[in-house]
């Protein structure tokens, strides 16, 4: 239960709250879409990455994997040190706009320039093109945080009503899964388009285009939401003092725990699905259809969770979705490669039960901020946000240097008939390794306390330490 004994030894600390009125306004659809529209310019191009850059690297780019697995922790270290500072950032940010929402016009530039430069060979040499992927990787790594913790920041700011934040969050991840969709299935053809046989074009143009695209959706989305949750001017507080709402927030460590497995196994099968479809099923077309139904599924999952959320929990509906998921990575496990109606099949059913781990957890990352506050007495809402981006990003790069390693360990060799070792590899990690991490995922979130109960009887208190004379 909530500990509302706490209420009177944080009483004291009511000048340090930030909360505002409480607004259960009833969003415009305007807003949700264009709320919606500012996180799927980011996935646009952060799936495309997730799913390509891996195979841009080896088969384009002629990259060692042990080079590009040691690249990808080294972005992701230095993003455990970016993410929180622009989380502070964040924080200590205010303009006429808000805090968040002038983040969607600053960054959409450089985020677009960076995604296009990964996307360019250089020509540098072996060594050289090494160390221009760092360089260009790392510049979209920090970009990707520039972008994605000021947009999942605005979930708290535009409302604080539960059931508003779930119609909200869910709009926002049809969207997302929409473009997620978009974006990958057409990556291939795109390329192909534009450069034939020529994949280092292809790629390099079809990351243009996702660039533009991003541009585009950004500025949408800034002349569409607005931040009506405006904290209150507080005492400012010390890093430890803002890095303590992470460390006393139970809600938000389970949170991302069992956001970590499932990011780290949706990016394992994310990234080698092309693989899959071109080395063991030898039909490299089928990435398009395989890629379709696996985020048309997502997508479609999306349109059920607000109701069984508000009838069940979203809690509940989180653990029994992914259960039921588990026996679509089995069944693709023992699926034989001839049965390829049977193996999209097990995509789609995948996709479809996954999808509420993660559209339900950015939804209520939200309330983890609203718990920081009423635990801590500071609300810090870019360095809660901050960490479950870091979540997220370490996730993808665990993911990453885990496939590279593996591909590396098994055999792999680009663009040449594989061993059977290195086909059981990639089909490993599209099925079995994949699911192990769904199922830690379930085990973890069992242990998340905050209800929507417990959420309604938190806010109260904040709503009456609000009241409390300075």
């Amino acid at each position: 239960m909530i500990e509302t004994g706490q209420l009177a030894g944080l009483k004291a600390k009511g000048k340090n709250s930030s909360r505002s009125s409480n607004t259960s306004t009833c969003l415009s659809w305007l807003e949700r879409f264009g709320y919606g529209l500012g996180d799927m310019s980011y996935n646009i191009v952060f799936q495309f990455v997730n799913a390509y850059l891996l195979f841009y690297y080896t088969d384009v780019g002629g990259i060692h994997p042990a080079v590009i697995a040691t690249l990808f922790l080294v972005v992701r270290i230095l993003d455990a040190i970016f993410d929180p500072i622009m989380g502070m950032i964040l924080d200590k940010t205010n303009t006429r706009w808000g805090k968040a929402r002038p983040y969607l016009l600053w960054v959409s530039l450089p985020f677009a320039l960076f995604t296009f430069m990964c996307f360019t060979n250089p020509h540098f040499g072996p060594t050289g093109n090494i160390i221009y992927a760092y360089v260009t990787y790392i510049l979209l790594g920090m970009s990707f945080s520039m972008q994605t913790i000021p947009v999942n920041s605005l979930t708290a700011r535009i409302t604080n009503d539960v059931q508003e934040r779930t119609v909200l969050t869910t709009t926002r991840m049809i969207l997302v899964y929409i473009g997620i969709l978009l974006s990958i299935s057409f990556a291939t053809p795109l390329a192909t388009a534009f450069g034939g046989e020529n994949q280092e074009l292809g790629f390099q143009m079809t990351a243009l285009v996702y660039a533009m695209v991003s541009i585009v959706l950004n500025l949408f989305s800034f002349f569409t939401v607005r931040e009506r949750i405006v904290p209150k001017k507080s005492e400012k507080h010390g890093i430890k003092m803002t890095l303590s709402v992470l460390f006393k927030n139970k809600p938000l460590l389970i949170l991302a725990s069992s956001f970590l497995a499932f990011a780290i196994g949706f990016n394992i099968k994310l990234s080698t699905m092309v693989y899959y479809f071109t080395y063991n099923i030898h039909q490299k077309e089928l990435v398009f259809w395989g890629t379709v139904l696996f985020f048309g599924a997502a997508l479609i999952s999306n349109l059920f969770i607000p109701v069984f959320s508000k009838k069940w929990g979203r809690k509940n509906v989180m653990i029994i979705s992914a259960a039921i998921s588990l026996i679509s990575y089995i069944g693709l496990h023992f699926t034989p490669y001839s049965s390829v109606t049977l193996i999209l099949f097990w995509l789609f059913a995948s996709g479809f039960f996954t999808t509420p781990l993660n559209t339900l957890a950015w939804g209520m990352i939200a309330d983890c901020v609203d718990y920081a506050e009423w635990k801590t007495g500071v609300r810090a809402d870019g360095v809660v946000i901050s960490s479950m981006s870091f979540t997220n990003k370490l996730g993808v790069a665990l993911a990453g240097s885990f496939s590279a390693i593996y591909l590396g360990i098994a055999g792999y060799v680009p663009n040449a008939e594989q061993t059977v070792t290195s086909l059981n590899a990639i089909k490993n990690m599209n099925a079995l390794i994949p699911g192990l991490f769904i199922l830690l995922a379930v085990l973890i979130i069992c242990f998340y306390p905050l209800t929507e109960k417990k959420y309604k009887n938190m806010m109260s208190d904040l709503e009456q330490r609000s009241k409390q004379p300075v």
